[in-house]
C-alpha cells in the first residue's frame, strides 16, 4: 500500500508542477508519537495486562482439556459405550468453550480489539488535532505518515480529485 501512496504522490508532483511549487510538505512518524506519548503508553500497558490475563485463562483451559483427554484415554478401555459417548461430548464441550473464549477475548472482533480501539481512538483524535494545528502553524499543506505513507493532513486546496476526474472524463486531449 505504501508503494501505491508514494507512486500516487510522485505522479501528483509530476502532473502538477505549479501546485508542487506552492505546496509545503511535512512528515510525521506516528509510531514514534505512540511510543512516547504517555497516554498511549498507559493504554498499551492496560491492554497488555488484559490480554495477558486472557491468555493465562486460555492456557489453564487448555491444560484442563489436555488432562481430561489424557484421563479419558487411560480409562477408555474400561468404559461402556454410553460412558465413552458422554465423556467425548463433555470433551467436545470443553473444546468449544475454549474456542469460544479465545474468539470472544482475542479474536478479530474480540474484547482485546474493542478495548484497543476504545483506548486508541481518543489518542488518535488528539494526535490528528495536534498534527493539524502544527501543520497550520508551520504553513504545511500536506502531512504524510513516515511509517505508512498515509496522508494525515491536507489543505483543501491540495485536493485534486475533481480536476483529475474532469480530465479523465474529457479523455486524453
Amino acid at each position: 500500500m505504501t508503494k501505491v501512496v508514494v507512486s500516487a504522490f510522485v505522479a501528483l508532483m509530476v502532473m502538477a508542477p505549479s501546485l508542487s511549487a506552492q505546496t509545503k510538505y511535512g512528515i510525521v512518524n506516528t509510531e514514534t508519537i505512540l511510543k512516547e506519548l504517555p497516554a498511549a503508553i498507559e493504554s498499551s500497558k492496560k491492554l497488555e495486562a488484559f490480554a495477558t490475563a486472557a491468555q493465562d485463562t486460555l492456557r489453564m483451559m487448555q491444560k484442563d482439556f489436555e488432562q481430561r483427554i489424557e484421563q479419558y484415554q487411560k480409562q477408555q478401555a474400561l468404559m461402556s459405550a454410553e460412558a465413552k459417548k458422554k465423556e467425548e461430548e463433555s470433551l467436545q464441550g470443553l473444546r468449544m468453550r475454549f474456542l469460544q473464549y479465545q474468539e470472544e477475548k482475542l479474536g478479530a472482533q474480540g474484547e482485546v480489539s474493542r478495548l484497543r480501539e476504545s483506548y486508541l481512538k481518543p489518542i488518535r483524535d488528539k494526535v490528528a488535532e495536534a498534527i493539524a494545528f502544527v501543520a497550520k502553524e508551520e504553513k504545511v499543506n500536506l502531512v504524510l505518515d513516515k511509517v505508512s505513507g498515509v496522508v494525515l493532513y491536507s489543505e483543501d486546496k491540495a485536493d485534486l480529485t475533481y480536476k483529475v476526474l474532469d480530465r479523465m472524463k474529457r479523455g486524453d486531449k
